[in-house]
């Protein structure tokens, strides 16, 4: 009788031995998953807060080494020394073509682009299509962020851009 009720005592403390094991091994998974899941997350934003900065760093350079900005039907030519640069902007995205092509996905919600504070309208006179200054609003985190870009021209440049200057 001793012995059965050891037996007994003994199945007992392994059932219970295993219940807390099955406890601590299903809090530990969870424990893993939410950390899993919220290291995730920071890399996609830190990702995407990465692109938007190369975004920005290139568009910055691109406005600054750029002779001519002119403002095309899908976005922005910059004619430089090394033929130039394109970038279309789309509602959802930006592409950057210079033999390589970088595409950065981000929503744009509103471009603006001006001349000496005036809109500038795409047509087939460069004069009126040039450009010295960039207003972008893009989505980040669903958090809309303005980025501003001008472009100082000097007036040799200016001259020697325009056809109608020396008529």
């Amino acid at each position: 009788m001793l012995n059965h009720k050891l037996k007994a005592f003994t199945i007992m403390e392994v059932t219970i031995a295993l219940l807390v094991s099955g406890i601590l091994i299903a809090i530990v998974y969870v424990a893993f998953a939410v950390v899993s899941n919220s290291y995730h997350a920071f890399v996609l934003k830190n990702e995407e807060s990465a692109d938007l900065a190369q975004l920005d760093l290139l568009l910055s350079r691109d406005f600054r080494r750029a002779e001519l900005i002119e403002k095309t039907d899908s976005g922005l030519f910059f004619k430089n020394n090394n033929g130039g640069i394109r970038y279309v902007l789309n509602s959802d995205y930006i592409v950057r073509t210079n033999g390589i092509t970088d595409t950065f996905k981000f929503k744009t919600t509103r471009t603006n682009m001006l001349f000496e504070q005036q809109p500038v309208e795409t047509g087939p006179d460069a004069l009126n299509s040039r450009v010295d200054e960039l207003e972008l609003d893009l989505l980040l985190h669903n958090d809309k962020m303005t980025f501003h870009y001008y472009k100082q021209y000097s007036s040799a440049n200016l001259f020697e851009q325009d056809t109608h200057a020396g008529n």
